[in-house]
């Protein structure tokens, strides 16, 4: 994929997120944090990220790979959002000029990217970061980072184990052989 596309993709799911949040506006580190759950529900429903970015891992959590440059940057250059200084410290990010149509986000992919904003736009950013240092992804890449004192990537298919423990099937027991036969006969009839 080239870089133009994951540039792409990366400011219409930040749009997205910032679209659905209270006032248009997050605290950054909030933004990083929806972003990255929101790739790994994407890449739990739907099988592939949205963004398609690298998430590093550093001391407050994941982010975007040169967020910076990528993310803040990006934002502000197209006119799509600007980063504030608030009197208290924080640095939020204001929704100014969303995209008129999104190309790489369907109705599902936007309902996503407000399902992971209703839960993240309730968090200080303490919290969401906190929240993400439960990630084994995280974990493991944070882990590298204090050996080697170099930014590693999230693997996210490891990230993703933090969102699909809760899911009913995966606290269901295996069927054995009788059970996935009766369960097999019961269905459209087709022989195995």
């Amino acid at each position: 994929m080239e870089a133009a596309e994951k540039s792409d993709r990366l400011i219409e799911a930040a749009s997205a997120v910032l679209k659905a949040a209270p006032r248009c506006r997050l605290n950054a580190v909030v933004l990083h944090k929806a972003l990255f759950y929101l790739d790994l529900a994407s890449l739990r429903d739907r099988g592939d990220t949205i963004t398609h970015n690298t998430y590093i891992g550093i001391q407050q959590g994941p982010v975007v790979a040169k967020y910076q440059t990528r993310l803040i940057g990006q934002l502000e250059g197209r006119g799509v959002a600007k980063q504030l200084s608030e009197w208290d410290g924080s640095k939020p990010i204001v929704l100014e000029c969303p995209p008129e149509r999104f190309l790489f986000l369907d109705d599902d992919a936007m309902g996503l990217a407000s399902a992971v904003t209703s839960h993240f736009a309730q968090l200080t950013s303490g919290e969401a970061s906190a929240f993400s240092h439960e990630n084994p992804g995280w974990r493991m890449a944070w882990e590298a980072y204090l050996r080697t004192k170099k930014p590693s990537a999230v693997n996210l298919h490891i990230a993703l184990q933090q969102i699909v423990e809760d899911d009913p099937w995966m606290d269901r027991p295996l069927m054995d052989d009788d059970e996935l036969f009766a369960a097999a006969d019961a269905g459209d009839g087709a022989d195995w």
